[in-house]
């Protein structure tokens, strides 16, 4: 069961990610840029069709590359930028890796016969790292959110490029200090 759920869901998340992203370009009305993102489209689709096949990661990245291009430049030319949804889109993304990552790394090893302790200490690691992505995708959206209202409400100066660079510093922080949280921990001495 959990096998499948750790193949399922980048399957999952990079369907999202393509219908989501080929609704957004085929309403691009602007001559010129709907049939060459329309194009940019199609080739990056192709490009995550074939990372499935022997020649893989570097097409698959390739394709990723191209599929957020796309999203991005449907809304710089023509659709308009709306803020909390490129966030949204970005953080997808981002989540679709790392699933992809989980599940090379997480399904195999519960396809395998093992001790029930070896399994219990997998299960764990599993946890531990489904955590932290969801409380990093949670903060690589709410955080942004909560800054734009904090400057909207004037608590925070808006027209300091000093304020902009600390709240990007402590995002980068956080996500950093999230990411690497497994490897700060010291082994249990027996």
């Amino acid at each position: 069961m959990i096998a499948r759920s750790l193949r399922i869901a980048p399957l999952g998340t990079l369907s999202v990610l393509v219908v989501w992203t080929g609704w957004d370009v085929a309403h691009v009305s602007t001559p010129r840029w709907d049939t060459s993102l329309q194009a940019f489209f199609a080739i990056s689709v192709a490009l995550l069709a074939l990372g499935e096949t022997r020649w893989g990661v570097p097409l698959r990245q390739i394709g990723m590359l191209v599929l957020g291009l796309s999203y991005y430049a449907a809304h710089v030319v023509d659709l308009g930028v709306d803020v909390v949804r490129a966030l949204v889109f970005l953080t997808l993304l981002i989540v679709q890796v790392e699933f992809r990552l989980l599940m090379e790394r997480f399904a195999p090893l519960y396809e395998r016969r093992m001790p029930r302790e070896a399994r219990r200490r997998i299960s764990e690691a599993l946890l531990r790292a489904a955590a932290r992505l969801g409380a990093t995708a949670s903060l690589a959206v709410l955080v942004p959110i909560v800054t734009a209202d904090l400057a909207l409400a004037g608590l925070v100066p808006t027209t300091s490029i000093v304020t902009a660079v600390m709240f990007a510093v402590g995002l980068v922080a956080v996500v950093v200090l999230l990411a690497l949280l497994p490897t700060l921990r010291r082994p249990k001495r027996a």
